[in-house]
């Protein structure tokens, strides 16, 4: 494995050695400049908050529960709309493209609960990680982050639901973390990540945060609740709020004397933290005048945070953007934002009112100087150039589709092939054998043959449609988190969703079918075949419209009321179950699938099956006029409502996938997509 190189100097740290960086490391810059959230009540959840981090450097913010912390965090990913200020991302304001370039650790650890801990980081590897990249030095990358991260030991452990225990929260947590990190992103955002961790493993999470940071130049911004002193002292930076407002925004190793200017001096001996939320929470006066003292330091502050002696600087002209300007100001205004001078890089980063700063932004040192440079320029090809490769996807669409294809497999295997499962369908094709065992071919029994055929179409649509139900809403809040993060292509996952699991949705209906129609007295290995093929077309369609209601509705309660209401109405007015149809409401019998896949059913049966003796006191016309033996099969689908060929209905019921698998997609793609 190559070790990654910066400037004149190479990374020691085992977690970020791979290849699969570019060989120019790209830093990136955040500055978010007067943010306001408001409530839909009209309350301000973010009031005028600012703040910069420089590559290199841990951000913490800091607060009590309810501050505005995770809102933050949620508006510099890109996943809350602000309602006013400005987020930049070097020169260029956060956009979708850039959001790749981003991770985001929720709070909350969203994985499918059917893999285990290894499964799921390696199919994160394997999406995420370049295409050039070797397969085993995505396996070796993999192996190195759950060394680093202490996972080895639970590599093997599902992540488990509510039902079934799997990992506990401190490893899910961890797990969470070292998805994001495989990607080796520019900006890390992670919202209480040592929350539920032992004091020695927050630790060592926070060291391996700090030295990716530190070793890879990498922007890291982290909520956190109530650190520990230890912990404290190793931020770079610290962002204090209170009720949506900054009440400190500086260096750490200033909040000393930060407070002992306002008159309050934190004890020795004293975690930092702990006395921090202490006065700000107890003290209304103190408050005051740390909320009065940001506001006058922190304009200062960042301004001589960026103009330290250590970097070149020369001066820079002001500029005013407007917050009402049009686009075409706007992108004007940006190519203005950001000039390459010879002694450095220029970089206007805080608008207040009518104060306009401007800064150079760092270069660590003379060295690396022109790799910065040449990388930033990287950054002004990408805002002219919308296919900028390193902010596209990672993979190509045939590898997004075979991983996900694995993935959708192994995932819903246990779920649809359950024992459960297997139980039921085993049961149910030994018991419509039992009740319809060598059923004679007369007309006496001509019902009773056609009802194992409605019987056996209707209880499979409704297992695929009521089992695609919960496909989609189960699985909302994983494939939204790596849509955000540019993972892979809606398409790429849809179509896999359709393949992946299509295995597992014929397996169940040829078991049945295979106990079941042999017991009736099936002796013809061709009718067999046939039969199959269109109990699996019924039951592939019968999916597809459990997978559009399911993605339109994502609640389980109005899912299955809609399906309910879809499928019985389908079969009252299919004149199944009664001959007295208004003539108005006849049409509804065509919008359902039963009514085609039956017809299919009845047409091999009579057609290719043995053929049926008429009765003595026989109905069929044939048989009285005639003195045949047999029932003309025609007759039989006449009295049945049955004049479709086979091929039209064939191609109806293909009509029904391709449009609702359409519709589902679309409602996905539009509807349902992640939030930004």
């Amino acid at each position: 494995m190559g070790k990654v190189v910066l400037g004149n100097s190479r990374s020691d740290h085992p977690m970020i050695n791979s290849p699969f960086l570019s060989d120019q490391q790209r830093t990136l810059q955040l500055t978010f400049q007067n943010i306001n959230v408001l409530h839909s009540d009209g309350r301000k959840i973010l009031n005028n908050v600012n703040g910069l981090v420089n590559p290199g450097e841990v951000l913490a913010i800091m607060g009590p529960s309810g501050c505005g912390k995770t809102t933050l965090l949620d508006c510099l990913s890109g996943q809350k709309h602000i309602d006013s200020g400005y987020i930049f991302l070097n020169r260029d304001p956060l956009s979708k493209k850039w959001r790749r370039k981003i991770c985001y650790v929720l709070q909350e650890e969203v994985f499918f609960s059917g893999l285990t801990l290894r499964e799921t980081i390696e199919y994160t590897a394997l999406l995420r990680l370049p295409e050039k990249m070797p397969y085993e030095e995505k396996i070796s990358l993999v192996d190195r982050i759950l060394d680093i991260l202490e996972l080895k030991s639970c590599e093997n452990t599902l992540f488990g639901d509510y039902m079934n225990r799997g990992l506990s929260g401190g490893e899910k947590k961890r797990a969470n973390i070292a998805c994001e990190l495989l990607t080796n992103p520019l900006l890390m955002l992670l919202d209480e990540p040592t929350s539920g961790l032992d004091s020695y493993s927050a630790i060592s999470l926070m060291k391996v945060l700090k030295k990716y940071a530190k070793k890879e130049q990498k922007t890291v911004v982290m909520s956190v609740h109530q650190p520990s002193s230890q912990m404290f002292h190793m931020f770079d930076k610290l962002l204090l709020l209170y009720n949506g407002e900054t009440a400190y925004f500086g260096e750490v190793r200033h909040i000393y004397p930060h407070f002992e200017n306002i008159g309050v001096a934190i004890k020795q001996h004293y975690n930092p933290a702990d006395f921090v939320l202490e006065q700000i929470k107890s003290y209304p006066d103190i408050r005051g005048k740390l909320f009065r003292a940001a506001k006058e330091s922190q304009a200062n502050f960042i301004n001589r945070n960026c103009s330290t002696n250590d970097y070149n600087h020369t001066n820079t002209e002001s500029y005013n953007i407007n917050r009402t300007v049009n686009k075409n100001i706007h992108d004007s205004v940006l190519n203005d934002l950001i000039m390459f001078p010879q002694s450095g890089y220029k970089y206007p980063i805080e608008i207040t009112n009518d104060q306009m700063l401007s800064k150079s932004t760092p270069i660590p040192d003379e060295e690396n100087q022109q790799l910065w440079v040449d990388s930033h320029s990287n950054f002004s090809n990408c805002i002219s150039n919308e296919n900028c490769d390193w902010l596209d996807y990672p993979t190509k669409f045939h590898t997004q589709f075979q991983i996900l294809s694995q993935r959708n497999f192994k995932e819903a295997k246990p779920r649809i092939l359950s024992k459960l499962n297997w139980l039921q369908t085993i049961g149910l094709g030994l018991m419509a054998g039992a009740i319809w065992f060598q059923i004679p071919r007369t007309e006496e029994n001509l019902h009773d043959l056609q009802g194992w055929m409605f019987f056996s179409q209707t209880y499979w649509m409704l297992f695929a449609l009521f089992g695609a139900l919960n496909s989609f809403p189960s699985e909302r809040e994983v494939i939204s988190k790596e849509r955000r993060s540019g993972a892979y292509r809606l398409s790429a996952y849809y179509l896999a969703k359709m393949f992946g699991e299509l295995p597992l949705v014929i397996t169940l209906p040829t078991i049945y079918l295979t106990i079941s129609y042999p017991m009736l007295g099936c002796s013809s290995l061709k009718l067999f075949v046939l039969m199959l093929v269109f109990l699996l077309l019924n039951t592939i369609v019968a999916q597809s419209v459990g997978f559009f209601i399911g993605a339109s509705c994502m609640d389980m309660n109005v899912s299955i009321t809609l399906s309910a209401l879809y499928t019985l109405a389908t079969q009252l007015f299919g004149g199944y179950l009664s001959s007295r149809i208004p003539f108005g409401l006849s049409w509804i019998r065509y919008t359902s699938m039963i009514h085609y896949a039956y017809q299919n059913m009845l047409i091999l049966e009579f057609s290719e099956g043995p053929p049926i003796k008429c009765g003595v006191q026989s109905t069929f016309v044939t048989c009285k006029n005639n003195g045949t033996e047999f029932i003309d099969f025609k007759d039989i689908l006449n009295s049945q409502n049955s004049y479709s060929p086979l091929w039209l209905n064939t191609i109806i019921l293909f009509s029904f996938f391709l449009v609702f698998r359409t519709l589902g997609y679309i409602v996905l793609r539009y509807y349902r997509c992640p939030k930004s």
